[in-house]
């Protein structure tokens, strides 16, 4: 069969055309990590956690844990996996921190009014919240939502907008997954903690991770995927030491939020399990990839 004139010219103006709207994408790779105490300090692990980062090779590195670790010290090691740019929220506690290859701008660290501290930053054109929500009760994570979720209405809604980090809170989405185990077992770590309250009401709570959807913002892993995979624990136990089978409940408590618009340009998101991940931290890793219009490839 003999293509006409017009029909090869329309084909050719086609082609080109996809051609030159992908010249002007660029895809952003970003990893959201908690890292268990700040890598523990560890030189073994730490190269580890180096290996990791060199392999994957994002634009962007958010971390939750980095205790022990100073804004110089904390710049040495982006340095050495190739992002100039560093920004630990403070040098006290349990920081979170942002890393990238290129430069943040109109960044803050807020450390008044929760219990551990988050960074917002702007990169390459995504806004960006790194956050480490409470661990020791429902309602201080609500506050802490709250306060997020107000900055981030601030921001325009057409641009890309990311919320990410440890929520230490559980998805209405995973509780078909979450039975009278899970239940029971939330309850002995209140009665072996009492300064704990992640129970509501005798129940498990979804009420953080609803506060976020009733603001707009969507779950990635769940936009790319719907199935259940736990981000802890590890074969790596909360104190460090290394197990030889994964124990404990299984949970999704890490999360990258998207906007609307962010949700348009995702592409991407995996909780991350290989050799490396398994024994790093007793969290896994989130890793999402976006493609941004109006972004030359380099």
């Amino acid at each position: 069969m003999k293509i006409s004139s017009i029909k090869l010219l329309q084909l050719l103006f086609v082609l080109l055309f996809n051609s030159l709207a992908g010249m002007g994408q660029k895809t952003i790779k970003i990893l959201s990590y908690n890292v268990l105490y700040g890598l523990q300090q560890d030189s073994v692990n730490i190269e580890r956690y180096k290996s990791l980062i060199r392999e994957l090779a994002p634009d962007i590195v958010a971390t939750q844990e980095m205790n022990g670790w100073k804004q110089k010290t904390l710049e040495e090691l982006a340095g050495s996996y190739g992002h100039p740019y560093a920004l630990q929220s403070k040098e006290t506690g349990y920081p979170v921190a942002l890393t990238s290859k290129t430069p943040m701008v109109n960044f803050k660290k807020v450390t008044e009014n929760v219990l551990h501290s988050y960074i917002y930053a702007k990169i390459q054109g995504i806004h960006i919240f790194v956050l480490h929500l409470s661990p020791s009760g429902y309602q201080k994570r609500l506050e802490e939502a709250d306060e997020i979720i107000a900055q981030a209405r601030e921001l325009p809604a057409r641009e890309p907008i990311l919320i990410m980090g440890d929520f230490n809170a559980l998805d209405a989405s995973d509780s078909a997954y979450y039975g009278e185990t899970t239940l029971l077992a939330t309850k002995r770590r209140e009665e072996k903690y009492p300064h704990l309250r992640n129970l509501n009401q005798g129940r498990l709570d979804y009420s953080v991770m609803n506060k976020f959807k009733e603001a707009g913002f969507k779950d990635s892993f769940k936009v790319m995927k719907n199935e259940f995979t736990g981000s802890m624990p590890t074969f790596k136990d909360g104190e460090g030491k290394i197990q030889e089978n994964e124990t404990g409940m299984l949970r999704r408590i890490d999360y990258v939020w998207c906007n609307a618009t962010a949700v348009r340009y995702l592409t991407k998101s995996v909780i991350l399990k290989n050799e490396l991940t398994r024994v790093i931290s007793d969290h896994y890793p989130v890793y999402v990839e976006l493609i941004l219009p109006g972004k030359r490839n380099k």
